[in-house]
């Protein structure tokens, strides 16, 4: 058995497991571990206030944070280096369906590979499905049921090798995909749009969009609509230029807002943003989230849309708590 196939497979699979738990993680919400309990009853209701201002903008920069993890754990870079050769994938003599059915601690999934041009290699018109039957996951304590699909794939050049320039373009989509462990139950359903490129492996741009992904946890719905998330990464200076727009829907804000980057956030390594600014808006009021430096954040409240700034207030990202 060829060990290229079966290293994109074992990727395949660590890629939705890291993306499911990354998401079932953040539940929509702020914070690491587990998704924590929803807000008490009309917390951060709309309209934007000085009292949910910061609620407001935990919930949209979490959700955000939550889905652009999917660039970090679809890294092309090193593409066929991660997994190893794994037992139980079968293909026919003839045919370019390639499936394996993997055992978890408890219950089992099995994937499918549609390679479409039979060359056993991650290339353009690919697709893989993942159908899980309740399996359990020792290490991240997740019990994972529902199907996951990666279509849509279009491969420019050799990322897989990392032979400039490359490109890479797919669509990760949920039906029905549950996490659920000792506390939480996380539903997911929707798409997320992957693209990366490099012309010198130095810079690399990526973006993350969606139509609709909508999550719900603990018995709270949010969602992430009209969404497009774009990252400039420069891998010598170690920094990170990330803008975003899109709808961000929840139960607890009784309605939805809008939020735009007015300027991009600047990441240097793994610290805070630096600089940028955000502005998150309802039909009648909004909160420009404007980022002072790695510690502070500012939040200046209009509570009519009328252009003046009703209350300023500022909380540092240790406050904001998004994980």
């Amino acid at each position: 058995m060829s060990e290229i196939y079966t290293s994109k497979i074992s990727l395949y699979q660590a890629t939705l497991f890291a993306l499911l738990i990354t998401l079932a993680s953040c539940g929509g919400s702020s914070g690491g571990g587990a998704a924590p309990p929803p807000p008490s009853p009309n917390a951060a209701a709309l309209p934007i206030t000085a009292v949910n201002a910061q609620d407001i903008t935990e919930s949209v920069l979490g959700a955000v944070t939550a889905s652009t993890d999917l660039i970090g754990i679809a890294d092309v870079i090193g593409l066929p280096l991660i997994g190893s050769a794994n037992p139980g994938m079968t293909k026919p003599a003839f045919g370019d369906i390639i499936t394996q059915v993997t055992a978890c601690d408890t219950g089992e999934m099995t994937t499918t590979w549609d390679d479409a041009d039979n060359n056993l290699q991650l290339s353009t018109g690919d697709s893989f499905q993942t159908d899980y039957d309740m399996c359990f996951l020792q290490d991240s304590g997740v019990t994972i049921d529902g199907s996951s699909t990666v279509d849509n794939v279009v491969v420019t050049g050799d990322p897989a090798n990392q032979v400039v320039p490359w490109g890479l373009v797919a669509t990760f989509g949920f039906v029905n995909l549950t996490a659920t462990d000792a506390i939480d139950t996380v539903i997911i359903n929707g798409d997320l749009n992957l693209e990366m490129s490099s012309d010198d492996n130095v810079v690399v741009n990526a973006s993350v969009g969606s139509a609709s992904l909508t999550v719900l946890a603990n018995g709270s719905s949010e969602s992430l609509s009209d969404y497009l998330v774009t990252h400039v990464i420069d891998v010598n200076a170690l920094t990170q230029t990330i803008n975003a727009s899109g709808t961000f829907t929840s139960d607890v804000l009784e309605g939805s807002v809008t939020f735009a980057a007015l300027d991009d956030f600047v990441v240097m390594g793994d610290d805070n943003p630096s600089s940028g600014q955000l502005l998150i808006s309802d039909s009648g009021s909004s909160v420009l989230v404007t980022v002072l430096d790695n510690i502070n954040v500012q939040l200046d409240i209009d509570l009519n849309l009328d252009g003046t700034i009703d209350e300023t207030i500022v909380v540092t990202w240790t406050d904001l708590d998004i994980g």
